[in-house]
Parts: structure tokens; sequence; C-alpha cells
């Protein structure tokens, strides 16, 4: 599907998606912040100084990914 061939209708439809899917995520990564901010929480501690992603960055990353093969089989990620 090209963006020539979508209709007000399917942009809205794509813009409502989009926005439930930014709130589970936005969701999960409160959930990360609450943890990570634990004092003795083993998330806080990274496990190098390069260390720069979380569980919850890939769970975040792997909940949009699934969220979208879903909703959108032929979209390629």
């Amino acid at each position: 599907m090209t963006a020539q061939e979508l209709s007000a209708a399917d942009l809205q439809s794509i813009l409502h998606f989009t926005i439930q899917l930014a709130r589970k995520a936005g969701d999960l990564i409160l959930e990360g912040s609450k943890e990570i901010q634990k004092v003795g929480s083993p998330i806080a501690e990274k496990l190098n100084a390069v260390d720069l992603v979380t569980k919850y960055d890939i769970e975040v990353e792997e909940l949009v990914k699934k969220e979208i093969a879903k909703q959108y089989p032929d979209f390629e990620l």
C-alpha cells in the first residue's frame, strides 16, 4: 500500500493504532523507571560503563515490533 492509496479513514485508523501503541510502550517505560528507582534494584545497575540498554528498552522494542506485525502483517520492519 502506498501513501496515495490511504484514505482519510485509513490515516485515522493508523493514528488511533499508533496512539494506543505509544501509550502501551509508555506504560512499560514508566514501569521500568519505577523499578530502576527502587533502592537496591538489580535493574538499576548497568553491566558496564557503556551498557545503555535496560531490559525495559528491549521489552519496549519487542512490544512495538509485535504490535505492528500483528496490526500490519505486510509491513516490513
